[in-house]
């Protein structure tokens, strides 16, 4: 039950994209609790999004990800923290520290780096390394 809510909330209307070709150089990218971010192109900085962020397999972002949601198909470089859930799909190909509540990764994705789940992320650290495989 909770890990199909957790992937409805990908589902939802993306509003602001960054298009397969751009590439946005930026210090850091902000956006409100509810925005919802894809990126398609490349994205040079740190990204802030209070909502979902969708990586698709043509995007890649070089800079943190601190979001709500986060889904990754494409490249990150660098550390991903996310309040409610991750998902590392198949293309992804992940370098960088995971910090997050939920964990999904899908057979064929890359990740280099240290993983760690807990019940809260903004919190203090609560549970150790926990990992949903679909």
């Amino acid at each position: 039950m909770a890990r199909s809510r957790t992937l409805d909330e990908f589902t939802k209307p993306t509003g602001t994209v960054i298009g397969e070709g751009v590439t946005v150089h930026s210090a850091r990218f902000s956006s409100d609790a509810g925005e919802s971010m894809r990126i398609d192109g490349t994205l040079i900085g740190d990204v802030e999004i209070g909502g979902v962020l969708n990586v698709s397999d043509t995007g890649h972002v070089d800079g943190n990800i601190n979001a709500g949601f986060a889904r990754i198909a494409g490249r990150v470089t660098g550390n991903i923290q996310c309040k409610n859930a991750l998902h590392l799909t198949t293309t992804a190909d992940v370098v960088g520290d995971i910090l997050t509540t939920t964990l999904i990764i899908d057979d064929g994705a890359v990740l280099l780096g240290r993983c760690q789940t807990n019940t809260s992320v903004s919190g203090e650290v609560v549970g150790a390394i926990g990992v949903t495989y679909s």
